[in-house]
């Protein structure tokens, strides 16, 4: 099964902050592939990521800026697939969120994992609209949740604090759903747009953020990725997801300069870039040299 818990020191399932346990329900195919697979599209200039586990589950966080991510989901799913079991929006910005909306429409979504952030725009109320309609369960994210992928693949949820989250809101990048996935000696951080103050946040807590891949927080702009973060987070592969010329001059060369110690692959160089691990190695396949 799929399922949300909060870590304590005795690994006990505790109540969810929407006030039950997520569980979902599956029948695990049995296979001997044993590779995570983790898509970072081109989508342009906003985030999309697609995760199929060994055992086909399927979650899909931000779907981008438009229709981009239909297509995408089309070259890494079979044709004859259209469910999808998990999606996350980390934040109901247009560039992470309407690409969602068409997703919504074309597929049966399983569950959904949002920051609770809400958004007075006509993109973000038709998402609302089509959840309601399809009866889709959600799920608010808290800082402190496990979302249990498979057996040894796990989501950890290191923000929002929900008891924090009014003060860090302005601007609406900081209430970004932050994840570290994380399958045997193979960890992945998935920063959605936080900007430097979370950053801090999290370097200042009793937490590890070391990871061997890092997924840049907004699209290399010079308002995230303090220094102090990258070196906490120390990764091996960073990964820049940022359309090509892009008006804002994303990503900083500052940004870029901090990342020295770290191989840089960018969507609007790389194209689509494909993450392959067993939990003990990790190999990279981009759409572009």
């Amino acid at each position: 099964m799929f399922l949300i818990a909060r870590k304590t020191k005795y690994f006990i399932l505790i109540i969810l902050f929407s006030g039950t346990v997520f569980i979902w329900s599956v029948i695990f195919i049995q296979t001997p592939n044993n590779i995570l697979e983790v898509y970072f599209f081109d989508v342009g200039q906003g985030d999309s990521i697609f995760i199929e586990t060994p055992n086909k589950k399927q979650i899909l966080i931000d779907g981008g800026p438009d229709k981009t991510v239909l297509e995408k989901l089309n070259q890494a799913m079979p044709f004859y697939d259209q469910t999808i079991d998990l999606i996350i929006l980390t934040h109901p910005d247009a560039d992470h969120l309407t690409g969602l909306i068409e997703v919504l429409e074309y597929y049966q979504i399983g569950h959904i994992l949002t920051s609770g952030f809400q958004k007075d725009t006509a993109g973000y109320q038709e998402w609302q609209r089509l959840i309601k309609k399809k009866e889709i369960p959600l799920t608010i994210a808290q800082i402190g949740q496990n979302i249990v992928l498979q057996d040894g693949i796990v989501l950890e949820i290191l923000w929002p604090d929900q008891s924090l989250i009014s003060s860090y809101s302005n601007p609406v990048n900081n209430v970004s759903v932050v994840g570290r996935l994380v399958y045997g000696d193979i960890e992945i951080f998935l920063t959605g747009d936080i900007e430097n103050k979370v950053e801090k946040y999290l370097v200042d807590q009793d937490i590890w953020l070391e990871s061997d891949i890092l997924k840049l927080a907004h699209h290399g702009s010079k308002t995230s990725s303090i220094q102090s973060f990258i070196n906490k987070v120390n990764p091996e592969i960073s990964v820049i997801s940022v359309g090509e010329n892009n008006k804002y001059n994303h990503p900083h060369e500052t940004v870029l300069e901090k990342l020295k110690n770290s191989i840089i692959y960018r969507t609007d160089k790389n194209g689509d870039i494909q993450i392959l691990t067993d939990g003990i190695l990790f190999d990279i396949v981009s759409e572009k040299k």
